[in-house]
């Protein structure tokens, strides 16, 4: 037997009513009692397996809850154990702690003398670019000066390759 879904017969029902004649001037309809009564019946026997199914399912459910409950206890239980045992190593710890210190000051030392490394050559780096900026400007100024014809006694090309 196929499934039924309880929308689908609710569905037939409701249509089984519309579908109905009239009896006579009034608005009363004439069902067929036979085709609704076998309509709620399958209605009856799906909303028993929906709710059978449900039954399982908070069965399942429930020991799905109890399972990890337990095993919660367990996990805090071996915690519990192992905090205790690491306590017990407090030698090791305190020589993991400070070996941990004296590593992080190293780190420090290392990544300030990286910095002022990496400071010193970006200094280097703006200095060169602001004198190659600074002969590029007088370079412009000559070439600007000698193409107006303007002589300016101050200003004298390096070489004659600069003036192109």
């Amino acid at each position: 037997m196929e499934k039924m879904d309880i929308f689908a017969l609710v569905d037939e029902l409701q249509e089984e009513i519309d579908m109905s004649p009239t009896r006579g001037f009034s608005k009363n309809k004439s069902v067929d009692a036979k085709i609704v009564m076998e309509i709620i019946s399958d209605i009856k026997s799906v909303l028993h397996e929906e709710l059978d199914a449900s039954r399982r399912i908070m069965a399942e459910r429930e020991q799905i809850i109890n399972a990890a409950e337990s095993q919660a206890l367990e996990i805090i239980k071996r915690a519990k154990k192992d905090a205790e045992d690491l306590m017990k190593k407090e030698d090791v710890y305190k020589a993991a702690y400070e070996r941990a210190a004296k590593l992080l000051e190293n780190s420090k030392l290392k990544a300030q003398d990286l910095r002022k490394s990496a400071n010193s050559y970006a200094e280097e780096v703006f200095d060169e670019l602001e004198n190659y900026y600074r002969d590029s400007i007088e370079l412009i100024n000559v070439n600007r000066t000698r193409l107006y014809g303007r002589s300016d006694p101050t200003i004298t090309p390096k070489s004659e390759g600069e003036l192109a």
